[in-house]
């Protein structure tokens, strides 16, 4: 009796300490649901009123904890975007292209210090621009060194230096700042002639196989992308397509196809040290990682807070300022703070005249640079492929980002700059010459 009286409370001992687990796993799930229904409901009314098309994806540590996808990947086909659509990452791109140029210096082929003429030896001022400077967009490369009709064709890194070396550098490299696509195009020029393989291939050794990213690609138009999704943006009447374009002209700086999962499996390898210290030291910031990009209708952003060590990430094919506010909001609704209600903008659109609208058009700058040119199109403004919808004969309200676009005049009744009204603030968009 006292052997079968020890027996029976061995068993009871043993069957509370495997219902302990249990226990804490259904607390556990139960806490997943409720964070799921929150976060559905945050985003669900964004997705039915035609403001969210991508994937969402919110993970704690190693682990997802939400991962679903709204709208559709292709309109005319009726695809639904799914977790496994690739989509444009546009400028997600440039910290891969920076895990590339950490990898190579840590192999020796090249270094930061390096002159650009050291690897192009025709560059025009390549002895006086670094490696440095291209990383840190300090060379004074423009942004943009191709015109329409040559986005539509694929483009080669090397034949992107061709464009780059045609046009005048913006200031003494090395003493000032202005965000630069295509210096990061020269700067997968000379990854290539370092690590002696084209671009794409350099990421599919040095980042994508190391991190398990079996989605992403950096794709030209030719290439078969299984599932790729297609970009739209906004008209007057509602999404249409967006201009075709062969997103190979932005090698290194915004060419890569991922999904938000390929994005969330990077961040973790490099939070972990598996794409190397040089990297992670680069790349890593005090509040954690913040990676944003947008082009062509295309947007995506992926934030890992290192205080709650969560993860939350958007993939899109459909530029609106509903991306915006789910990057600002949901790390709130996800921490259980009150939930934010959903802000479906509410606007007016009304006929202006033709006349009217021409005045308007011109080529305007937000920063160094970058020309925007205005134009007539649609009932509208388009500033570059972005809708603005007339709301007065002075105002427009901008689907992309939800901003309010007032036209500001000087003494002589010319407009001289739009004042570009956001949540954050408000930004002057200037006039600087007539369209050419």
């Amino acid at each position: 009796m006292p052997m079968r009286a020890a027996s029976l409370r061995a068993f009871v001992a043993l069957s509370i300490m495997i219902g302990l687990p249990s226990v804490s796993l259904a607390q556990e799930q139960a806490s997943r649901d409720d964070l799921t229904r929150r976060v559905d409901d945050y985003l669900t009314p964004y997705a039915e009123t035609g403001w969210l098309s991508g994937t969402v994806l919110v993970a704690r540590g190693d682990s997802v904890i939400y991962l679903r996808s709204f709208g559709m990947a292709n309109h005319e086909l009726s695809v639904p975007f799914t977790p496994g659509t690739p989509s444009n990452v546009a400028s997600i791109t440039k910290p891969m292209t920076i895990v590339l140029t950490a990898r190579l210096a840590e192999e020796g082929k090249l270094r930061v210090s390096d002159t650009l003429s050291r690897w192009i030896p025709d560059f025009p001022r390549g002895d006086d621009i670094t490696i440095a400077h291209l990383l840190n967009h300090r060379a004074g490369i423009p942004h943009r060194v191709t015109e329409s009709s040559d986005e539509a064709v694929p483009h080669t890194a090397s034949e992107m230096v061709a464009f780059a070396r045609n046009h005048d550098l913006l200031f003494e490299p090395g003493t000032a700042s202005s965000y630069s696509s295509a210096g990061y195009s020269v700067l997968a020029r000379v990854l290539e002639l370092a690590g002696g393989k084209p671009y794409g291939e350099l990421l599919q050794t040095y980042l994508f196989e190391p991190a398990g990213m079996s989605a992403s690609a950096h794709a030209d138009s030719r290439m078969l992308l299984a599932g790729r999704a297609s970009p739209y943006l906004f008209g007057r009447d509602g999404l249409i397509n967006a201009p075709f374009q062969d997103l190979s002209f932005l090698v290194g700086a915004g060419s890569v196809f991922a999904t938000a999962s390929d994005l969330f499996r990077m961040q973790r390898a490099l939070i972990a040290g598996r794409l190397g210290e040089g990297a992670r030291t680069a790349l890593l910031r005090q509040g954690g990682l913040a990676w944003n990009g947008s082009t062509g209708g295309y947007r995506a952003w992926a934030d890992w807070h290192r205080d709650t060590n969560v993860t939350v990430i958007l993939t899109a094919n459909m530029q609106s300022g509903a991306n915006d506010l789910i990057r600002t909001d949901l790390p709130r609704v996800i921490a259980g703070e009150e939930s934010p209600t959903p802000r479906i903008p509410t606007f007016v659109a009304v006929d202006v005249p033709v006349t009217v609208l021409r005045r308007y058009e011109g080529v305007y700058e937000l920063r160094p640079g970058a020309p925007m040119p205005v134009h007539v199109g649609d009932g509208g403004l388009y500033v570059d492929q972005w809708f603005l919808i007339p709301t007065s004969d002075t105002t427009f309200f901008s689907p992309q980002d939800f901003g309010t676009v007032t036209a500001r005049f000087g003494e002589d009744g010319q407009i001289t700059h739009f004042d570009w009204a956001l949540s954050a603030g408000t930004y002057p968009m200037r006039r600087t010459s007539a369209l050419p």
